[in-house]
């Protein structure tokens, strides 16, 4: 949470700790009611519901359904890290993998590698289908691959 504060103050946005405690209670259900959270923070609901439109007016918060993957049928995940070459090709590249269902997070990178991507694949036969597909795209270098055994916590 830490971590939500200070990138919050750098972005001209100061939290304090009822904002924190409201960022943190619907990171555990975010579906708890403003009733709930007031009577577990021992504040009015207004306060509750004028903290939240702010947060989320501010774009501080973001409230997301987040399903468990094994209970859609997805059993096998990945990291893939992968250079770009030439880097004019990025952007190509980005663009393409951000359409596959398959990612479930996207970044741009430093360093050897120019993107970090996770798949989320029904088994180990689609997941090589669809590193297969990311290897064939033009400006692919380099991929380095990491297989997800056993996931123990999920991203808030």
């Amino acid at each position: 949470m830490e971590k939500e504060k200070k990138e919050a103050i750098e972005n001209g946005f100061q939290l304090d700790e009822l904002d924190v405690k409201v960022i943190r209670q619907l990171q555990i259900d975010g579906r708890k009611s403003f009733t709930e959270i007031s009577e577990e923070l021992d504040v009015a609901v207004s306060t509750i519901r004028n903290r939240y439109n702010r947060l989320i007016e501010e774009k501080i918060l973001r409230i997301i359904g987040r399903p468990e993957p094994e209970k859609l049928g997805l059993n096998s995940y990945a990291r893939v890290m992968l250079a770009v070459k030439p880097a004019q090709k990025i952007d190509e590249v980005l663009n393409r993998i951000a359409e596959l269902s398959e990612v479930s997070f996207l970044a741009v990178t430093s360093g050897k590698f120019n993107i970090e991507l996770n798949l989320m694949c029904r088994n180990n036969k689609h997941l090589l289908k669809i590193i297969d597909k990311i290897n064939n795209f033009d400006g692919t270098d380099e991929l380095q691959i990491t297989m997800y055994l056993n996931v123990l916590k999920w991203g808030q």
